[in-house]
């Protein structure tokens, strides 16, 4: 069986149940491992049909499982890699328009993180946006299966952030090479600790910080710049790797490393370390921006 990724569009309780039932009880005819996620309610309407079957499925909230989006998609490859065929169900919840396009990136990138794999993913969405048939290559509502006419592949989606505004006046800046890294590192800290970042969100920032700018002394001009300040309840850490033929890694810091590699780690830690990271090329230069939130 290949991997079969769906968006599931629903209106009603009565629709939800139509489409998301007879999937749930194939997949235990089966005999899939089935990972179900969505709202209190709908896991309560599921439940009241399945009845002792219910049991078979490990069933979780919405918002328990839909946090941070590329940590999500890290233990999702984990749990659909291991152990045979597997079912996902999940309806998407998140906090803010920033969640909504950094979930949008993730469903994209699922297509290629696993597409070799056993098993099926269906998203379900309350209303769908547009966005929901972009990043699935099916979709399933009351006719039946469908191919989305919207889909767009994971490698023709602009994945570049609009341009990075300039750093705000007052930012901390401080410039790095191979001798001063630890000094940068101890830059990191105390200005985020003297931003009002706790020292567990502190310590993550400075390893993050760290694998970026070793990135840039080992494989970029040697150097680089570090820039941080805070926007809204963000603290920012940039750092600038200045001609240094910019980051050529398609979907960077997204999809896993694989197990045997002794590279590659970089980008990846960095992204989980953090609440939110961007990255932009211009010309040979890279800027990325690591954001921890400070609320």
């Amino acid at each position: 069986m290949a991997f079969t990724h769906l968006a599931v569009p629903y209106g009603t309780s009565e629709e939800y149940l139509r489409l998301v039932l007879p999937a749930l009880i194939d997949g235990l005819r089966r005999g899939d491992r089935i990972l179900f996620v969505a709202p209190e309610e709908n896991l309560d309407l599921v439940r009241a049909h399945l009845g002792a079957d219910a049991s078979r499925i490990r069933s979780i909230r919405s918002q328990d499982w839909y946090g941070h989006p590329a940590r999500v998609l890290a233990e999702y490859f984990d749990y659909a890699r291991r152990g045979g065929p597997s079912l996902f169900v999940g309806e998407p919840t998140w906090r803010s328009p920033r969640d909504a396009a950094e979930w949008a990136r993730v469903e994209a990138i699922v297509n290629i993180v696993c597409a070799s794999l056993k098993g099926a993913a269906l998203c379900v969405y309350r209303r769908p946006a547009e966005e929901a048939l972009r990043t699935h290559p099916r979709y399933l509502d009351m006719a039946g299966e469908h191919r989305s006419g919207g889909y767009v592949p994971p490698q023709r989606m602009n994945w570049d952030p609009p341009p990075f505004p300039a750093p705000p006046d007052g930012a901390r800046v401080m410039e790095f090479d191979l001798p001063t890294v630890r000094a940068m590192r101890s830059f990191v800290r105390t200005t985020a600790t003297e931003a009002g970042l706790s020292d567990d969100a502190a310590g993550s920032l400075v390893l993050a910080a760290s694998e970026i700018a070793a990135n840039a002394v080992e494989h970029g001009a040697g150097h680089g710049t570090v820039t941080i300040w805070t926007a809204g309840t963000d603290l920012v850490c940039e750092i600038t790797n200045p001609d240094g033929g910019g980051i050529e890694v398609e979907f960077p810091g997204y999809i896993p490393p694989e197990q045997e590699s002794l590279r590659g780690y970089g980008l990846w830690i960095s992204r989980q370390l953090c609440d939110l990271m961007e990255v932009q090329t211009t010309g040979r230069e890279s800027r990325i921006r690591l954001h921890m939130a400070m609320a």
